[in-house]
């Protein structure tokens, strides 16, 4: 764990939340990069559900043709000002991306564990799907890799310190975030400029999970004391991550429901 992570307050926690639940509330419906295949980059728009204290069904995902937004001109791919992000060559990008993607691996199976231990079984079951969302993440970041260095390796996964559930639904919403509005853009700027179409694409999509992933814990966060049944999906393709019965096909690369995995 970070010294950083460590030295964070509660009332410096829950201050986080309220800016980010009011962030993503303000947000509305994200743009996304879809397309027709999951192998396309193309655009399209995430449908979300309400990140507001009160509970409500997952919007049925739908994609508009005629609204897809190409990532190299979307207006919700620029990084925050004072980025925290090394940028190197896309490889050593890469790299960065899979060590920090095992981290947040190894962070949410340990969350998962903590939250079911608790009695916070949905909670649970949201880590868990996080991190294999990750998982995939790391995956596709690591065979783009090995195309450009034969004898990469993937890091250890680190140890990790536990919290109380809804510290732990912050730090993971605050890892997302960073991912989602500095790390990731970063990255996908380095890649175009580098004329690295696909690896640009790859980071691309593991931004627009992230960013529903932040979503999805301030939405547990938001209603940590008032759980539903639902399950969450997640879209072994992208990382995506659904909440709720209401959704035909992945808003980000568009595989079908039928191949996600319930949690």
């Amino acid at each position: 764990m970070k010294a950083s992570e460590k030295q964070l307050s509660r009332r410096t926690l829950l201050k986080s939340a309220a800016v980010g639940a009011v962030a993503i509330a303000g947000a509305g419906v994200l743009s996304a990069c879809a397309s027709s295949t999951p192998s396309n980059s193309g655009g399209g728009n995430v449908g979300g559900s309400d990140a507001g204290g009160n509970q409500s069904s997952s919007t049925t995902a739908m994609v508009d043709p005629k609204k897809a937004i190409d990532y190299k001109t979307a207006t919700n791919f620029n990084m925050v000002l004072d980025s925290e992000t090394k940028v190197g060559t896309t490889a050593e990008n890469l790299m960065s991306a899979i060590t920090g993607e095992t981290g947040a691996t190894a962070k949410y199976t340990a969350f998962a564990a903590a939250a079911k231990s608790a009695g916070y079984s949905q909670i649970a079951r949201l880590f868990e799907a996080t991190a294999a969302a990750e998982k995939i993440h790391i995956e596709l970041e690591y065979n783009e890799l090995k195309k450009k260095d034969a004898n990469a390796q993937k890091p250890q996964e680190p140890s990790v310190d536990t919290h109380d559930t809804d510290i732990n639904l912050i730090l993971g919403a605050s890892g997302e975030i960073y991912e989602t509005s500095d790390m990731y853009p970063a990255f996908i700027k380095a890649a175009i400029a580098e004329g690295e179409d696909n690896a640009a694409a790859i980071f691309a999509k593991a931004k627009l999970a992230e960013s529903v992933h932040a979503q999805r814990y301030m939405e547990a966060y938001n209603n940590i004391d008032n759980p539903d049944e639902d399950k969450y999906y997640l879209c072994p393709v992208c990382g995506y991550i659904h909440k709720g019965e209401s959704i035909k096909a992945c808003p980000i690369c568009m595989t079908s429901k039928s191949g996600f995995t319930a949690y």
